[in-house]
């Protein structure tokens, strides 16, 4: 090979290098002063668990839903983002104007003004509220209000509607453990709990009380109930 040949392989070889480390360099350059190529977006967020809420009446029955607490109107009761109020469902707390009421009332919004709240809509009352309420627990940082309502002496089981919630069966609302019945009141049998009888002497008859078809139990000592079946007085 010829010196003259030679040369012109090592010339071309240089330029060869030369625009591979021009370019290399432009690339990096590009990048660092941000170029055109852009950053990858991030993923969207999850969406919430199957598992935040209770769905008793199928998925999508009732309402799923994260909003921020707005307002607290008492010690059962919430505004929140989108215009809806909400009826902690289950939970009794005494009127604003009621003793302990405004303690209720403070109490519930430490837990829940200003946080954004999982609203877990009660699927066995849906549309159940006269005023428009949506009866729903409510999960404010993560803290069950309802339960937390209850469980500090702030507000009461609502007792009425245990059979009616899809939540009557958990422990937190206190329906699977209702309190003892009020002893009857002082000169009533207790063999006649849903009216006032007194006890004998003397032994009454039906005519001589006002009470029909009432519930009987034993001993059943002025003998209402005559064929057995647990309701006294059926006839006059």
């Amino acid at each position: 090979m010829t010196a003259s040949r030679q040369t012109r392989i090592v010339a071309v070889a240089a330029v060869a290098v030369v625009i591979t480390v021009a370019s290399v360099s432009f690339y990096v350059f590009r990048e660092s002063i941000g170029g055109p190529t852009s950053p990858p977006l991030p993923p969207p967020p999850p969406p919430p668990s199957e598992s935040e809420c209770k769905e008793s009446g199928g998925e999508g029955a009732a309402l799923c839903i994260e909003r921020q607490v707005t307002r607290v109107i008492d010690g059962d009761t919430v505004d929140v983002d989108g215009g809806l109020r909400i009826r902690l469902v289950l939970v009794d707390a005494p009127e604003p104007s009621e003793s302990g009421g405004q303690e209720a009332k403070e109490y519930l919004t430490s837990l829940c003004l200003g946080r954004l709240a999982l609203i877990d809509e009660d699927d066995l009352q849906i549309g159940d509220d006269p005023y428009g309420r949506v009866l729903a627990v409510v999960y404010c940082g993560g803290t069950n209000a309802n339960a937390a309502m209850i469980s500090s002496g702030h507000a009461d089981t609502y007792y009425l509607f245990c059979s009616e919630s899809e939540f009557g069966n958990e422990a937190w609302t206190g329906c699977p453990s209702p309190p003892p019945p009020p002893p009857p009141p002082e000169n009533c049998d207790p063999a006649y709990p849903d009216v006032c009888i007194p006890p004998p002497p003397p032994d009454l008859d039906c005519a001589d009380i006002p009470y029909r078809n009432f519930r009987v139990l034993p001993p059943d000592p002025h003998r209402f109930d005559g064929d057995g079946d647990g309701i006294g007085c059926e006839s006059g």
